[in-house]
């Protein structure tokens, strides 16, 4: 198998994640903002809450695409913290357990 170059598993990242997590973020916000009576304070969290569940699913994916892929676990923790993916290695111990099942 190829080795995977950072900015691949990056670039990755920003796509199945962070750009996904925003998108959702922000088009929920306005949703509930124009079908509810709910102030900005409180619609502003549902969508984060809603946005957060997104991002359970799919840095979980995203991890296990890149281990799946040979990428060391403490490559994949560095640079996920620098593209604000992770900020701990829990996930990353989990997906690894997960895909040894």
């Amino acid at each position: 198998m190829q080795k995977v170059k950072d900015s691949e598993i990056v670039l990755k990242g920003l796509f199945w994640v962070n750009v996904p997590v925003t998108v959702i973020i922000f088009s929920s916000l306005f949703l509930i903002l124009s079908v509810s009576n709910l102030n900005f304070n409180i619609c502003a969290i549902i969508a984060c809450a809603i946005g957060w569940i997104y991002w359970e699913f799919a840095v979980v994916k995203w991890i296990k695409w890149a281990l799946k892929n040979e990428v060391e676990k403490d490559k994949l923790f560095k640079l996920g913290q620098k593209s604000f993916l992770l900020w701990n290695r829990k996930k990353i111990n989990k997906a690894e357990i997960d895909l040894q099942k």
